[in-house]
């Protein structure tokens, strides 16, 4: 009996770790759609950044999705981003994603929208 509740035990243990090895995603701060293409939308997000940051875009034409990453001046790219997803026939979705939780970010969350919603209606 004592050899069953160890194999038990073990089992899932081996379970638990396979389950919490992979990180599940956050989900995004916010996120809107805009009736502009996403090449469009991503090229004039890292055009103009928030906050004082550079925007470094990255175009994955095959899969319809492009980052925008924003780095600081000396070329130190943060874990914040947009996500821009091609959703239609010159339509997009914008996801704005920051893993910092410090407080005091929450000004550019606001920022950040603000500059998607100019990029979304030009």
């Amino acid at each position: 009996m004592t050899t069953r509740i160890l194999c038990a035990v073990l089992l899932a243990s081996g379970v638990a770790a396979c389950v919490t090895s992979k990180p599940q995603p956050d989900p995004p701060v916010w996120s809107a759609a805009y009736n502009v293409p996403y090449t469009v939308m991503a090229n004039c997000l890292a055009a103009q950044p928030v906050g004082g940051f550079t925007g470094v875009a990255r175009i994955q034409a095959d899969a319809g999705v492009a980052t925008v990453t924003l780095a600081l001046g000396d070329g130190t790219q943060m874990a914040i981003n947009y996500v821009i997803r091609r959703t239609g026939s010159g339509t997009s979705t914008v996801e704005w994603r920051r893993v910092l939780t410090v407080g005091g970010w929450e000004p550019i969350d606001g920022a950040a929208h603000a500059r998607a919603d100019a990029c979304g209606n030009p």
